[in-house]
């Protein structure tokens, strides 16, 4: 009976800790990369575990994965500053899949019209 129960307690924290781990894996992702993309943001997501924005190029709506509501605290980035019709200019990876529209490991975020960006810290 013990060796059931410990074994159904390892599962259980293998299970437990699985989607952690997938979250933070980038290997469907160059991170070396500087793909630019324009468009306007068409939905804000401001919670953690990443602040999300969907922009719509004219052609297609990718999914932004930015920071964490504490690297926007600790980077000086409001929630304010952003609002749905706005033009963005993002820097970052995009997912190697061209049929995934999903932009990660972003290094640079701009507002034109706002004369703002965002360049990631370096450590």
């Amino acid at each position: 009976m013990r060796r059931i129960t410990s074994a159904v307690i390892i599962v259980s924290l293998l299970w437990a800790a699985r989607p952690v781990l997938a979250h933070h894996s980038y290997a469907d992702y160059d991170r070396t990369e500087r793909y630019a993309l324009r468009g306007i943001i068409t939905d804000i997501h401001w919670a953690n575990p990443h602040i999300l924005f969907t922009v719509n190029d004219g052609a297609s709506d990718t999914r932004i994965e930015w920071i964490t509501l504490t690297g926007a605290e600790k980077t000086s980035v409001a929630q304010d500053q952003f609002t749905v019709g706005d033009e963005v200019v993002v820097i970052g990876s995009r997912n190697r899949n061209p049929a995934v529209n999903i932009m990660t490991v972003i290094k640079e975020l701009h507002l034109p019209a706002k004369n703002w960006q965002w360049v990631v810290p370096t450590p």
